[in-house]
């Protein structure tokens, strides 16, 4: 029920104060609307907070790869470092029948 229709209704319990019947029919759809509200919002607390636990254990996952993905390069860049360049001679350019390698 929208926010208006709400208060339509508390307007019409009101202006209808003496009609018995009319205002525990209006109570009974404000009471309705009531628990739909508080069901949803039960729900919606839940959903949330399953949401942010989930998304805190992805956020540490990623971190957990983030940091082992960081480490591995730097390793690589080591053994790059230690290793002298290879050096090309012009031998190494010709295979035997005389064509480039």
């Amino acid at each position: 029920m929208k926010p208006e229709e709400h208060t339509q209704i508390i307007h019409d319990i009101g202006a209808n104060i003496s009609d018995q019947a009319k205002v525990t029919q209006l109570l009974a759809q404000l009471s309705e609307d009531y628990t739909t509200v508080l069901t949803e919002n039960k729900t919606n607390k839940e959903t949330a907070e399953k949401l942010t636990k989930d998304n805190e254990t992805l956020r540490e996952a990623n971190m957990q790869l983030f940091l082992k993905v960081g480490v591995k390069p730097d390793k690589d860049k080591e053994d790059k470092e230690d290793k002298p360049p290879e050096k090309r001679s012009f031998n190494n350019l010709f295979s035997g029948k005389g064509g480039l390698k």
